[in-house]
Order: C-alpha cells, then sequence, then structure tokens
C-alpha cells in the first residue's frame, strides 16, 4: 500500500449494518482493524404489515442499539447499512424506505454517533 494512504486507512470510520425484522434489531459494527461485534435488542415497533409502524419507538430502539457499541475514537463520522430480513407482500414502498432511512438518521443523532452515509436494503438487495 501506498504510504499516502496509510494515514487514510488510520481514519477508517466504522461500518454499521443493522437488520431490521418483526420487533428485533441485529447490529453488527465492523472496525477499521476488521474486528467487528454484534449486539441484539428486542422492542415493540413492528407489526405484521410493516416493518416500522412506530417510528418513535424504533428511532430509541436504533439508538439504544448504537449505543451498544463503543464511540469512535477522533469522533469520526460512520457508515450505516440497513437490511429489511422481514418478508413482505410487496417488498418495500418509497415511503418505508424513507421512514427506514431517517429512523436511521434521528437514532445516530440521539444516540451521538454521526452517520454521514445510510442505504436501505430488502432481503440484501439494495433498494436506495
Amino acid at each position: 500500500m501506498p504510504k499516502k494512504y496509510n494515514v487514510l486507512q488510520l481514519f477508517r470510520p466504522p461500518i454499521y449494518v443493522i437488520e431490521l425484522s418483526n420487533n428485533q434489531l441485529i447490529a453488527v459494527c465492523y472496525y477499521k482493524d476488521g474486528s467487528s461485534k454484534r449486539h441484539q435488542l428486542n422492542a415493540d415497533f413492528s407489526n405484521r404489515r410493516m416493518v416500522i409502524a412506530d417510528f418513535l419507538k424504533a428511532v430509541q430502539a436504533i439508538a439504544d442499539l448504537l449505543l451498544k457499541f463503543p464511540k469512535h475514537s477522533f469522533g469520526l463520522n460512520a457508515f450505516a447499512a440497513a437490511n429489511v430480513t422481514e418478508e413482505l407482500v410487496d417488498g418495500l414502498t418509497a415511503l418505508e424506505i424513507k421512514v427506514i432511512r431517517e429512523a436511521v438518521w434521528a437514532a445516530s443523532g440521539q444516540a451521538k454517533r454521526k452517520i454521514i452515509h445510510a442505504t436501505v436494503s430488502y432481503q440484501g438487495q439494495v433498494v436506495s
């Protein structure tokens, strides 16, 4: 690796992968050294038709989940990928994608974690 990229590698931000299913959140944080940490949280934010039926409860659950991970040194920004693993009849609508993205943004602010980019996927396929 060229020396000019060694500095960038020192500041590589963590990546949060958040899996949403029926009233369950699983998050894995991948760090620059290749290690990862995983946490799970159950909360009442879904119903049988929608992954996020109660926005405020979902934001609080995601914030609680993000707080389980240590804060990144130097206060660097992070990336987030939200994956909906719940089987939905028609997949995700544009409104549901927007709600999931906004919930991640709001929760990261509440947990004092700076997210610079959030991606939403449905069963592993990127939709946003």
